[in-house]
């Protein structure tokens, strides 16, 4: 939804928002996803998916790396995800101070992502409404604006 939101209409970014999370969270892999839908999609989803066998603090610099140099559609769906995990926090039972550790990953991910969203920026219809839904959130946690465009 959140990716409609932004006015993306290409349908290998929509689907891989959906899919976005199904390699890291079920058996599927990057051959399942290619054969099922085809391989930009199946790329798209690997970008935006973290190597959970490697130990905690390797995944994340690995994973921050990944997001660097991932392509824009990549780059996208993941500002598409943290706006939405975000949003979400205010359902979640973590305590306060989990929640802002949460927020704090999502900055870095979004430090990781701004470059490309940026040079991108004709290409997202409603980014400055994204922005501001996603300053709005961050805000709440004591989080400094951030400017995507």
């Amino acid at each position: 939804n959140n990716l409609e939101i932004m006015g993306i209409t290409d349908e290998s970014i929509l689907c891989s928002g959906w899919l976005h999370d199904v390699i890291e969270d079920t058996s599927f892999d990057f051959d399942d996803v290619s054969k099922s839908f085809d391989k930009k999609i199946a790329q798209i989803v690997s970008d935006v998916t973290k190597e959970t066998r490697l130990p905690k603090n390797q995944q994340e610099k690995n994973y921050l790396k990944q997001l660097i140099g991932s392509s824009w559609q990549a780059k996208v769906v993941k500002l598409a995800d943290i706006l939405a995990n975000v949003s979400d926090l205010k359902n979640s039972e973590l305590t306060k101070k989990q929640k802002i550790i949460q927020i704090k990953y999502k900055v870095k991910y979004l430090g990781a992502i701004k470059s490309g969203i940026i040079t991108n920026k004709s290409k997202i219809p409603n980014l400055s409404e994204t922005e501001h839904l996603l300053n709005l959130v961050l805000s709440q946690y004591g989080q400094r604006k951030i400017t995507l465009f």
